[in-house]
């Protein structure tokens, strides 16, 4: 059966947790609602992406975390998407993708490009 939510893009806010519970891995904890309207379930790997810049995210669900978007731990998957003006909390677009969440030595690797 094919997922509708694989071909859409929706527009969320996401939010830097302060406290990094889960740091060495790409996940992102997306408010239930939004995850359902999205076509999105826990476990699912979603691309989150601002401009230029797209990661891969594990998806896991949070009641607590805002009802239109999610929370990223702070990591260098945090660091990666955001910017000095918009360090805590920033709008982005997220996606059903294929594959598997982003590696920090990936990130890295990205960083040094630029």
């Amino acid at each position: 059966m094919i997922r509708i939510g694989k071909f859409l893009k929706f527009e969320a806010t996401f939010v830097v947790a302060r406290h990094s519970w889960e740091q060495k891995s790409a996940v992102v904890f997306l408010h239930p609602e939004f995850a359902k309207k999205a076509g999105i379930k826990s476990g699912d790997i979603v691309l989150i992406s601002k401009g230029e810049k797209g990661l891969k995210f594990r998806v896991k669900l949070l009641e607590t975390a805002p009802e239109d978007g999610g929370v990223i731990p702070n990591s260098i998957f945090a660091s990666y998407m955001t910017d000095f003006q918009e360090f805590k909390r920033f709008r982005a677009y997220v996606e059903i993708a294929e594959g598997e969440e982003s590696k920090a030595e990936d990130v890295i690797k990205m960083m040094q490009k630029k």
